[in-house]
């Protein structure tokens, strides 16, 4: 029989949802800020998910993606194990429809466990870490700007066995997949999923698009990815349902990441999913006067997973251009 599920003095009673919150800091005039939280507690044992979003305020998608799986897919009274569902963990950059803490300038997703004592960002991480700490595997909701596919991530972090089980989620989801290796990509530390390896825990990191709108294709794809990895750890009844739709890159993908050298104007040249051969062409950057200031080409063989061009479609020098996934 599960026993009531309790996180931050938040309490779901067996076969129960319930929704609750917790403060994570004040505004200026004293205005509390709050970390919504909904609850879902099952009638039998079996593992504890956990469904985030909202590290970044811009990233909307998964936010309406854990709403529908928690408020409306899921039945709790026919749910083995739980759900921890924190659909909005950065609510100071989402009031400002920003990706950045606008009180401290700082990435959540880079300040990671956090400290309660130092800035907001930190105070934010730390406070995330209490909430996530007791869940049994992870569920990270992100998302790019179009144009870009729909992908998952899972971090090599030197453990094998850790490693198969969070690919294992990946593969029940049913999208894109890239494995990331850390010498590929090593200002990306303090994430959350570093932090939940610590705890030798799986961890599944989602991009859905298209980042500040929900896009109907990306909600589809979201929640039966999420009921399938609930499916693949025994909490729901049923068998795992492919994705459809969507492209898909199939096989042992890894990504590189090309930046800006000079400042502009981006040009893509080729499509998300489209394949690219080493030494092409796929984009060029134009400065204000129109002249071709960058040609971008991709340094190996693979696919346009995305452009991830946060502002508008201008970058300055040092600004990520596009991610290029490919074959391990």
């Amino acid at each position: 029989m599960q026993r009531t599920l309790q996180v931050a003095g938040v309490a779901a009673p067996p076969g129960q949802r319930v929704l609750g919150e917790v403060v994570a800091g004040e505004l200026p005039d004293g205005t509390p800020v709050r970390i919504p939280l909904v609850l879902l507690n099952g009638v039998d044992d079996g593992p504890i998910l956990w469904l985030g979003a909202g590290l970044h305020g811009t990233e909307v998608p998964g936010m309406e993606v854990i709403r529908q799986v928690v408020r409306e897919v899921v039945d709790p009274a026919r749910l083995r194990g739980a759900v921890v569902a924190a659909p909005l963990l950065n609510p100071f950059s989402f009031h400002q429809h920003q990706m950045l803490t606008p009180q401290d300038g700082y990435n959540l997703n880079r300040v990671f466990p956090g400290d309660a004592q130092m800035l907001l960002s930190h105070r934010l991480a730390a406070l995330i870490s209490r909430l996530a700490e007791g869940c049994d595997a992870y569920i990270d909701f992100h998302a790019n700007p179009t144009p870009a596919l729909q992908f998952s991530i899972v971090k090599h972090s030197g453990d094998a066995a850790l490693w198969h089980r969070s690919r294992a989620l990946a593969d029940a989801f049913g999208v894109t997949t890239i494995e990331m290796i850390p010498t590929h990509e090593r200002h990306r530390t303090g994430t959350f999923t570093d932090m939940v390896q610590q705890w030798g825990k799986p961890c599944l990191v989602l991009e859905l698009i298209a980042w500040r709108r929900i896009d109907p294709v990306s909600l589809r794809t979201g929640v039966r990815g999420t009921l399938n990895v609930m499916r693949h750890l025994g909490m729901l009844d049923g068998e795992i349902e492919p994705q459809d739709g969507i492209p898909i890159i199939e096989g042992q993908l890894s990504r590189i990441e090309l930046t800006a050298n000079r400042g502009g104007l981006v040009y893509p040249l080729k499509d998300a999913g489209e394949p690219v051969r080493e030494g092409e062409t796929i984009g060029v950057v134009r400065n204000p006067w129109g002249d071709v200031v960058e040609e971008i080409r991709t340094p190996r063989d693979g696919w346009i997973l995305a452009w991830p061009l946060l502002g508008n479609q201008a970058v300055a020098t040092g600004d990520i251009l596009t991610f290029i996934a490919f074959r391990r």
